[in-house]
């Protein structure tokens, strides 16, 4: 058989293993799944076609997931062999580890230890993982004592597989990593309760999660990372600085206390502010709708599982809260009659959207239920389309400088559920590579991750750690030739015919609230001067300073400027510790000596402190630093 690896064809005999063609073909070190003409497949798999065959290691997006994938099997393995009367449910990778949903088990985080040292007994044994395809008539005899499994089989046409690993196996489509020997470092991380299928009428199961290495370094580094992260939680610093809550009576929804507010409010402003600037214009739309709009659109045929249907208590019709406002702006665009002139169309959405996210992916303010887009539907011709992306990459540039974030690049092709032709979906894919080409961005292919009406650019931040695994999806600009024909908007040509319009999603901060999480994050809840709630904190050393700390208050708010004082008994020392735990950015201290120069003494986050600052030249330096939204400190 003629097999392609890097390029180069070469041959060999039917049936040969993918272990043993991956050493004739000197494959990358620490090999542990390979891929055939697109499919994974383990190593141990024979190969009888010609075709692309492909490596993957520990290091590969693909090998990671096959050998997280694997270690569920191996904490299930121990979790058998532990507790014998515990009923298995699933056990996927996921975007960082695995966990395994299991039924009947009385366990806790302090029984991780336990299943833990387990677990490493089984990776000694060196156990290989043997794949068996069955039909369903012996799948059914096999786990006919798991209900859980038995309900995967009935969902299944066709023949299954299942996996062994010494006295184990599992119902699994695979691949697995040849041996449990290839974990050099696992770590169980916590216990938590899960509704089968995430069906609140269904059984509660435990949920063990955990992360695995192929050495014990890497697992080192990576609890490391574990512990730098939970000083950069948002959700931390959100509490901490009494920024935003919430509450199981509104699950996902949060609510910003006014400290939060300001952050919020200021984020919409500065995207309202490049909103005007590149000549979008702002509507209003509702936030519900009768069903009948989302069968037009798509959403109730592709998104109702994510969808809040609302019914009337004293009536049967049904509508929807909205999780998108595309539908919303083609009722608006086809309420006239639109003339080419009238293109492109830019228009600013900013309402509030409600999606259904499942309670156990609700991530404070990064997923949640409710949240409000700087949302934008651009009408537009063909011939403008390209312009018009690349207005928006200006648009993301302007957005990200005063965070120093750095995009990346991702296109989300086709995904199997979708609407539109297929030559429409070649045309559209093929128009937003060649501007992101035209803009000399790099970028990653996202095989089948478009949206069902289009594909889509994704475009990514770096967290703290600089890690591309961890980036945040911040951005996205999204081609649809399909929303305007369902909808049936068009307008007149130039030729005076009706045409349909394409139409471009936009947002460029994504959420508000998940980009305020974002910036959380990175910054450790030290914001920039115009985002901070607090800006100045005046304090005083004697009570005698009082009266002069009022007067600067005073001329501070007067400019605008977001001020807090604190003049209560109290050590300096301690005062100026509480306002570093607030991250103030500017403390303004008086003394006997400011209040006789009429002068201020100012401390910066960083810690350095300038004597004798005249107020007016303060204020005048920190308003240039707000108007520009610069993230300057004075030194």
């Amino acid at each position: 058989m003629k097999i392609v690896y890097n390029g180069k064809e070469r041959e060999f005999k039917t049936g040969e293993k993918a272990i043993d063609i991956a050493k004739e073909l000197n494959a990358k070190k620490g090999t542990i799944v390979a891929e055939i003409n697109g499919r994974l497949i383990d190593l141990s798999a024979e190969v009888k076609e010609d075709g692309e065959i492909k490596f993957f290691t520990f290091n590969d997006n693909a090998g990671k997931k096959v050998f997280w994938h694997s270690s569920a099997h191996i904490l299930a393995t121990a979790v058998k062999r532990l507790y014998p009367d515990a009923v298995l449910g699933i056990g996927p990778a996921i975007a960082e580890g695995f966990y395994y949903d299991i039924y009947n088990l009385k366990a806790g985080d302090n029984d991780l230890e336990s299943i833990e040292k387990e677990m490493e007994k089984i990776i000694k044994e060196n156990l290989a993982f043997e794949r068996k395809e069955i039909s369903k008539e012996e799948a059914k005899e096999l786990l006919k004592d798991n209900k859980f499994k038995l309900e995967i089989i009935e969902g299944v046409n066709g023949n299954l597989s299942i996996y062994k690993n010494g006295e184990f196996y599992d119902l699994c489509r695979g691949p697995h990593i040849p041996s449990t020997g290839y974990v050099g470092a696992v770590k169980l991380l916590k216990v938590s309760g899960a509704y089968w299928k995430g069906d609140s009428k269904r059984e509660v199961m435990t949920r063990i999660y955990g992360i695995s290495f192929p050495s014990k370094k890497e697992l080192e580094s990576y609890l490391k990372l574990m512990e730098e992260r939970k000083e950069h939680d948002h959700k931390k610093i959100g509490k901490d600085l009494d920024l935003f809550e919430f509450s199981e009576l509104s699950p996902g929804s949060p609510f910003f206390t006014a400290k939060g507010t300001i952050i919020y409010n200021e984020l919409l402003k500065f995207a309202r502010e490049l909103d005007k600037k590149y000549e979008y214009s702002e509507i209003i739309t509702p936030i519900i709708a009768k069903i009948d709009l989302w069968k037009i659109s798509g959403h109730f045929d592709k998104y109702r599982e994510n969808m809040f249907k609302v019914t009337p208590f004293e009536s049967d019709e049904e509508y929807g809260l909205k999780p998108m406002n595309c539908p919303f702006s083609a009722l608006l665009f086809k309420s006239k009659t639109r003339s080419y002139r009238d293109l492109p169309m830019r228009l600013a959405d900013y309402g509030f959207l409600h999606r259904y996210e499942l309670e156990g992916t609700l991530d404070g303010l990064l997923r949640t239920r409710l949240m409000e887009q700087n949302d934008s539907h651009v009408y537009v011709t063909e011939e403008q389309i390209e312009g018009e992306i690349l207005r928006m990459f200006d648009i993301m540039d302007e957005t990200y400088k005063p965070f120093n974030f750095k995009p990346i690049m991702k296109l989300a092709t086709r995904p199997e559920k979708r609407i539109g032709e297929d030559a429409l979906w070649d045309k559209a894919e093929s128009i937003l590579k060649d501007t992101l080409e035209k803009r000399g961005y790099k970028y990653e292919i996202k095989e089948g991750d478009g949206a069902f009406y289009g594909p889509k650019i994704d475009i990514y931040v770096l967290d703290f750690s600089g890690r591309v695994e961890d980036a945040y999806a911040v951005s996205t600009i999204q081609l649809d030739f399909n929303l305007a024909v369902r909808f049936e908007a068009k307008y007149v040509g130039k030729d005076n015919k009706e045409h349909f319009p394409i139409v471009i999603h936009r947002s460029i901060m994504g959420t508000i609230g998940r980009f305020m999480g974002i910036i959380l994050e990175n910054s450790k809840g030290e914001l920039p001067l115009w985002l901070s709630p607090v800006q100045v904190k005046v304090m005083t050393i004697t009570e005698r300073n009082n009266k002069y700390a009022e007067e600067v208050v005073k001329k501070l708010k007067e400019n605008g400027m977001r001020v807090e004082s604190d003049t209560e008994n109290g050590t300096l020392d301690y005062k100026i510790r509480k306002a570093q735990l607030e991250k103030i950015p500017f403390v303004v201290v008086i003394g006997d000596k400011e209040e006789e120069k009429k002068t201020i003494a100012v401390r910066n986050r960083k810690g350095n402190t300038k004597y004798n600052v005249e107020i007016a030249a303060f204020i005048k330096d920190r308003l240039n630093d707000i108007v520009n939204r610069s993230d300057y400190e004075e030194k």
